[in-house]
């Protein structure tokens, strides 16, 4: 007697999953961020793949009022401007991006009488540091202020002779007065 044939065992029916590829023909450079694709499979449900992360930022002024000016020079980037305290002493600017590649050197140019520099990047990504932090003409401390987060790569440095802060915090207390790094702009 012959038994019927069993029947074809078909794979379970598994919702698909999103996943992020990059194109084959991309490789992954530490010089430039790399376009990436979104594919939507079932296979990619048994390996998901994530994106690297971005390799590459700009340093953005905020349009807020606070006046930073930014002026690329070959791979220096100059910094000037911004916002004095009452007293004089603290010079605030505003960022929406603030990262550096190797080649970069983000000069924050300040006068003599200038006692803190303090820096928020509110575009809602971290700082990618991989170049050259500096001040000229003051002996300030630097503040990096970013909420999303301050990462310095192998090639991140810094070049001043007062004191430099990263912190992801969303608010600064000063013997003079309490700032708070809003959205986008300082609350002096």
């Amino acid at each position: 007697m012959l038994l019927p044939p069993a029947p074809a065992i078909s794979p379970p029916n598994l919702p698909p999953m999103l996943a992020t590829v990059a194109p084959a023909e991309l490789a992954i450079s530490s010089e430039i961020a790399i376009a990436l694709q979104p594919i939507l499979s079932p296979e990619s449900a048994l390996q998901p793949q994530f994106s690297p992360p971005q390799l590459a930022q700009a340093v953005i002024p905020n349009a807020d009022g606070t006046g930073t000016v930014v002026t690329p020079d070959g791979s220096q980037i100059d910094i000037t401007g911004g916002q004095l305290s009452g007293d004089g002493v603290n010079l605030f600017h505003s960022f929406q991006e603030f990262g550096l590649t190797a080649e970069q050197v983000a000069n924050f140019i300040a006068s003599p009488e200038i006692q803190n520099i303090l820096s928020s990047v509110n575009g809602g990504n971290a700082s990618i540091i991989n170049g050259l932090l500096q001040v000229s003409g003051s002996q300030a401390n630097l503040y990096l202020i970013n909420p999303a987060g301050v990462i310095f790569g192998p090639t991140g440095a810094i070049a001043l002779t007062g004191s430099f802060t990263a912190t992801t915090a969303n608010q600064l207390a000063l013997p003079s007065q309490a700032i708070r790094v809003q959205s986008s702009t300082w609350a002096i």
